[in-house]
C-alpha cells in the first residue's frame, strides 16, 4: 500500500523572499542541494508536496503572512506549472532564529559534526549560553515546524496517511515533537552532514545530547545517513545513550520505548539531467565563454562555500608548495576558485572569509607576475557560471576537513568535457563511491596536497580519460533519482502493515 501525501520539513525554503530598491517582494531560488530533491520529488505526478521551511530572512517574514498570494507563482516560475505543491514559510522571532541558526545550528552542531571542535567560539560553551540559545533558540524553532507540519497533517481533507520528511542538523527535535501531535504518521528524517564517533557527541552538554538521541530515535521511522560510517556511528551513540534500546544490528533497526526507528544509508547524488541540462543552455553557454579567457595550460578549480569545515587554507598551501617545488609550472597553471560566502553574519566564518582572501593574496604576490595571476577567485553565488566553468577544469580540488557527502565532485564529473580529475580527501563522504577514480588525499597534509595536485596535472591522457569516465558512469548509475528511489520505497515498506481502507494510499512511485 502506498500514500500520494508528502510534506518536506527544512530550516531553509526553495526559494528565497528579499525586498529590492522600490521595497516591492521578490524571491530568487535559494542555495543548496536540497531544491533539485524537491524538484525530483515534485515529479512523481502522484504526490501532494508541501515544503515546510523557517523564515529567514526580512523578505521570507513579510511573505509567511501571505503565501497563498505567492504559491501557484512561485510554483510555475521555479519548479513547473502544476498546482499540487505548495509552500510554507513558519515565522519566529529574530531573536528565537538567531539563537537557533547562528548559535546552535552553524556553530554549535555545525563544528562538532564536522569534527571542528576548536572552531566552536568559547562564549557558545559558557553554560548559561548555550542552554539559553538551546531552550529559547533550537527547542522554538523545532516546536514551530513541528505545529506547522500537524496543522497542514490535520487540514488534509482527505484520509491519505501523512507522510513527513525532515531534513538536517536543524530539526534534530522536530519528529518527537511531530510524533506527539500526529502519532500515526509516518516520519523519517535525513541527515546530510556527517555523524561523528559517540565520544565527539560527548562534548554536548548532557541534556542536549540526550535531547537529540532521544528525538531522533522516538519520533523518526527511518534515519538516513549519507555513509554507513554515520550509521553505525549513530547506532553506537544510541546504545550508550538511551537504556534499554534494543539494537538489531542485522536489521538496521532500534527499539526503544515501544517504537522502531530503521538507520539506512541513502548516499545522496544529483540529478544528471539537471546539471547537464543547465550546462547545455544558452545561459550556460554564454557564462562559459566567460570564463575561458581566465583558463591557463592546464586549470585548478574549487568550488565551495566560505566554511572552516572545507578545508580551503590547506588546498591554497598545497598549490603554492606545489609551484615552489615545480617552477616550471608557473605561468601555466591557474586556479580557479568560486567561494560563496556565507553566513556572513557570525564571526569565526567572516575571520575564515578574510583570512581566505589574504592567503590568496600573498600567493599572487609571491608567485604572480604582470602577465600571470595564479589564483582567480570569484566570491558569488552564480550556479549556472560555476557548473559551465566545472566544463574546463584539468583537475577539481575537493578536500573539505570531513563532508557529508560532497555534491561538487559529482557535479563536475558529468559536466567536465576535458578529462578533468578529481584530488578528493578521504573523509568527504563521496570519496566512499568515487574511490577508485580520484586521487586521495589526507585533508590537512599540504605536502600530500601538493604532490597529488601534481600528480593528477601530469597523468597520461589514458588514466585520465579513464578515471573520468569512470567518475561519470559511478554518478550517472547512481545518480539522484536512486537516491530518492530507495527512501521511498523504504517507506512503502512501513506503509503496507496498515489495513486496506484505513487510509487512502495510493503509488507513491
Amino acid at each position: 500500500m502506498k500514500t500520494s501525501r508528502i510534506i518536506i520539513a527544512s530550516n531553509r525554503g526553495p526559494v528565497e523572499f528579499y525586498l529590492d530598491h522600490d521595497k516591492r517582494l521578490r524571491e530568487h531560488r535559494s542555495p543548496g542541494g536540497l531544491i533539485t530533491v524537491l524538484r525530483n520529488a515534485y515529479k512523481l505526478n502522484h504526490m501532494n508536496v508541501m515544503w515546510i521551511a523557517l523564515a529567514m530572512t526580512e523578505g521570507d517574514h513579510i511573505a509567511s503572512k501571505q503565501m497563498w498570494e505567492y504559491n501557484n507563482r512561485i510554483v510555475r516560475s521555479h519548479f513547473c506549472n502544476d498546482n499540487k505543491m505548495r509552500i510554507q514559510y513558519v515565522a519566529i522571532s529574530k531573536t528565537a532564529y538567531h539563537k537557533h541558526y547562528h548559535v546552535i545550528s552553524n556553530q554549535l552542531l555545525w563544528f562538532l559534526q564536522h569534527y571542528l571542535y576548536n572552531f566552536i567560539p568559547e562564549d557558545v560553551f559558557v553554560t548559561h549560553h548555550i542552554q539559553d540559545a538551546w531552550t529559547n533558540g533550537y527547542c522554538v524553532a523545532n516546536q514551530a515546524i513541528a505545529n506547522a507540519v500537524s496543522q497542514e497533517i490535520d487540514g488534509n481533507s482527505n484520509s491519505d496517511i501523512s507522510v513527513v520528511m525532515l531534513h538536517d542538523s536543524h530539526l534534530y527535535l522536530a519528529p518527537q515533537f511531530i510524533r506527539k501531535l500526529q502519532p500515526l504518521s509516518i516520519i523519517t528524517q535525513f541527515i546530510h552532514i556527517p555523524w561523528p564517533d559517540p565520544r565527539w557527541w560527548h562534548f554536548l552538554p548532557s541534556n542536549i545530547e540526550y535531547d537529540i538521541y532521544s528525538s531522533l530515535v522516538s519520533g523518526n521511522d527511518i534515519i538516513g545517513f549519507q555513509t554507513a560510517l554515520d550509521a553505525s556511528n549513530f547506532i553506537e551513540g544510541a546504545r550508550s545513550l538511551l537504556e534499554n534500546a534494543v539494537i538489531n544490528i542485522e536489521e538496521g533497526v532500534i527499539s526503544w520505548q515501544d517504537h522502531h526507528t530503521h538507520i539506512r544509508v541513502y548516499p545522496i547524488s544529483i540529478s544528471v539531467v539537471d546539471e547537464r541540462r543547465v550546462v547545455q543552455s544558452a545561459a550556460g553557454k554564454r557564462a562559459a565563454a566567460k570564463i575561458v579567457q581566465f583558463l591557463g595550460e592546464k586549470t585548478i578549480m574549487r568550488v565551495d562555500r566560505i566554511d572552516p569545515a572545507k578545508n580551503i587554507l590547506n588546498g591554497f598551501h598545497g598549490y603554492a608548495e606545489m609551484l615552489e617545488k615545480h617552477p616550471e609550472l608557473l605561468g601555466k597553471v591557474v586556479f580557479l576558485a568560486f567561494l560563496l560566502p556565507t553566513r556572513r553574519t557570525i564571526p569565526v566564518y567572516e575571520r575564515y572569509r578574510a583570512d581566505v582572501i589574504s592567503t590568496i593574496d600573498k600567493i599572487n604576490k609571491k608567485y604572480g607576475s604582470a602577465k600571470w595571476i595564479p589564483i582567480r577567485a570569484f566570491f558569488d553565488n552564480d550556479r549556472t557560471r560555476t557548473l559551465s566553468a566545472m566544463k574546463y577544469y584539468d583537475v577539481l580540488l575537493v578536500n573539505p576537513i570531513v563532508d557529508g557527502m560532497n555534491l561538487i565532485v559529482k557535479e563536475g564529473a558529468v559536466v567536465n568535457q576535458r578529462n578533468g580529475v578529481c584530488v578528493l580527501s578521504r573523509t568527504a563522504g563521496a570519496f566512499q563511491q568515487l574511490h577508485e577514480a580520484v586521487i586521495p588525499i589526507p585533508p590537512i597534509d599540504v605536502g600530500e596536497t601538493a604532490k597529488a595536485l601534481y600528480k593528477a596535472l601530469t597523468l597520461s591522457y589514458q588514466e585520465r580519460n579513464t578515471r573520468w569516465k569512470l567518475a561519470q558512469q559511478l554518478v550517472e548509475r547512481d545518480d539522484l533519482n536512486l537516491w530518492f528511489k530507495h527512501q521511498i520505497d523504504d517507506i512503502n515498506k512501513l506503509l503496507d502493515p496498515y489495513p486496506r481502507g484505513s487510509f487512502q494510499k495510493q503509488l507513491l512511485s
